[in-house]
């Protein structure tokens, strides 16, 4: 969809965003690893991000969240959902 950029009406730029992984792959850190490993070590980090949260408001209080389900919204909400509620030990996840 069009709705990246300054007036939120251009699509994804695919090569800029293979572009800004090709120049993080050339630093010191990211050696060895693929544009795709990189972009991939990214989620995760969102997902864990999102995970964390949901954690300190559950598990730490004493709840068992694995009898819970994982309710997810927005646009990229379904695209993190499947891997954090894997990562929570939900099985089961609802899409709004």
């Amino acid at each position: 969809p069009n709705i990246f950029g300054p007036n939120e009406d251009e699509p994804l730029d695919l090569e800029g965003a293979r572009a800004a992984f090709r120049a993080i792959a050339g630093e010191e850190e990211a050696t060895g690893r693929s544009i795709e490993e990189l972009a991939w070590g990214f989620i995760q980090v969102a997902n864990e991000a999102m995970c964390r949260p949901i954690r300190n408001l559950t598990q730490m209080r004493g709840f068992d969240i694995t009898k819970h389900a994982l309710a997810c919204f927005g646009g990229a909400g379904p695209q993190h959902a499947c891997a954090m509620a894997r990562a929570l030990g939900i099985t089961k996840v609802y899409v709004h």
